[in-house]
């Protein structure tokens, strides 16, 4: 018979957010045990490395998100490199390829005209429906459409217009508008995280059941059982809303109501990303020799972006939203197949010789993947302080963290992660009656 292990705080998931939460609570006094289902930490951060490509291949976060404080404190504390991208864009048009000049402030016509404190809460959808602006910005509506369902992964029908309204994009602050990358890889940042706790890590423990009265825990796992006063939950919003049977479910007993109010008010947005490797940059040539991202309507593929500064032979194509989800359902190769077709089509480079130069691909099905069952998360019609309810705790007992439970301007990205995960450590620590 194994024995159940005690500790002062279980921490579900070695992401972002929970290995911020063990390291902020190992840092006062606070016993830990982290329980991490995968081989490795970072969770929706996945970086891989191949000796024939010059950059790190980035198969979940990628981007430094405007000030992100959170990171780039890391990022000096570690001694790691960040770059700004350019905002060099372009918007492809029938077979033309145009600058998209003023992407910004075109967004923000109209992003700003919604209404973060409007009753009844509506869709996206519903707002453009209104034709925002006029006929004047038509073209403006179309890229914030795009925008919406690629950069937040969301289904226009779905989202929500207040959450949109109150972050759903920078409204004008340079600041915020600024995109970055980690060039040493955006793994050292969970890498960082880890080094404190780092004994207290346990991966390859899946988490199957949690029981939970005030101030008690049990955890059941692939690894044994676990016992502590409190725990932390930092696991994706697709796998808190698994059912029973469901590949990566972890049952809650007792439930709370609360929280599966919350849960019934926000959503996990699919994207498909895949990473390109060619023989050459056949895209510097002309008017795009320094293009950062190149965007548009195409079927398959809307997004592209280079690994702009670096001039690297490297492309990454995204698509979020529905074409993200349809693309997800094929096997990897039939989306190298698309992705092939749809560089074709933006580049205007014949789809033979762009094969020939393909030395390699790769993405990974996160819709697919047990531990974290889609992208990241956005609120749905009515769901604007879902976050908020996933964010209070529970009798003192259970914690949540994760990006879905900050607002929707941090929502979807690491910084907004790790201020979760910190936040819940620091609520804990208070009812533990543990240092400052």
């Amino acid at each position: 018979m194994s024995t159940t292990q005690k500790t002062d705080v279980i921490i579900v998931g070695a992401g972002a957010s929970g290995l911020a939460a063990a390291r902020s609570l190992r840092e006062r006094g606070v016993r830990v045990e982290v329980l991490e289902a995968r081989d490795r930490i970072g969770g929706r951060i996945f970086t891989h490395r191949d000796p024939r490509a010059p950059a790190p291949i980035e198969l979940g976060a990628e981007f430094v998100h405007g000030s992100a404080p959170e990171v780039m404190a890391i990022v000096r504390e570690a001694g790691l490199l960040a770059v700004d991208v350019p905002d060099d864009r372009w918007e492809h048009r029938g077979r033309n390829r145009i600058p998209s000049r003023d992407f910004w402030r075109r967004l923000e016509h109209i992003m700003g005209r919604m209404n973060a404190s409007r009753e009844p809460d509506r869709s996206f959808y519903e707002f453009l429906a209104t034709k925002p602006g006029g006929r004047k910005f038509a073209r403006d509506r179309m890229l914030a459409r795009e925008y919406v369902e690629n950069f937040h992964a969301a289904d226009p029908l779905r989202i929500s217009e207040r959450a949109l309204a109150k972050g759903g994009s920078p409204h004008g602050d340079v600041n915020e508008q600024r995109i970055g990358r980690l060039l040493d890889g955006y793994d050292h940042v969970p890498g960082w995280l880890s080094r404190k706790p780092h004994d207290a890590v346990r991966l390859r423990t899946v988490v199957r059941a949690i029981e939970w009265e005030p101030d008690a825990v049990h955890v059941d796992t692939s690894k044994g059982s676990f016992a502590a006063r409190a725990a932390i939950l930092t696991l994706p919003i697709g796998v808190l809303q698994a059912r029973p049977g469901d590949a990566g479910a972890v049952s809650i007993h007792p439930a709370i109501a609360k929280h599966e109010e919350a849960l019934s008010l926000v959503t996990t947005g699919p994207v498909t990303r895949m990473v390109l490797l060619f023989r050459e940059e056949f895209w510097r040539k002309g008017k795009l020799a320094k293009m950062s991202f190149l965007q548009g309507s195409d079927p398959d593929v809307p997004v592209w972006w280079t690994l702009a500064p670096l001039r690297a032979p490297m492309l990454v194509a995204w698509a979020g939203g529905r074409r993200g989800a349809a693309l997800a359902l094929l096997s990897p190769e039939e989306r190298r197949d698309r992705a092939i077709a749809s560089a074709a089509r933006h580049f205007g480079v014949p789809r033979r010789k762009l094969a020939s130069l393909l030395v390699d691909f790769w993405t990974h099905n996160w819709e697919e993947d047990p531990f974290s069952r889609g992208a990241y998360s956005y609120p749905l019609v009515g769901g604007s302080k879902a976050g908020e309810m996933l964010a209070r705790p529970i009798r003192g007992t259970l914690y949540v963290a994760g990006e879905a439970t900050v607002d929707e301007a941090d929502s979807g990205t690491v910084h907004g992660a790790i201020r979760s995960g910190r936040r819940a450590a620091t609520q804990l620590a208070r009812h533990l009656g543990a240092g400052a």
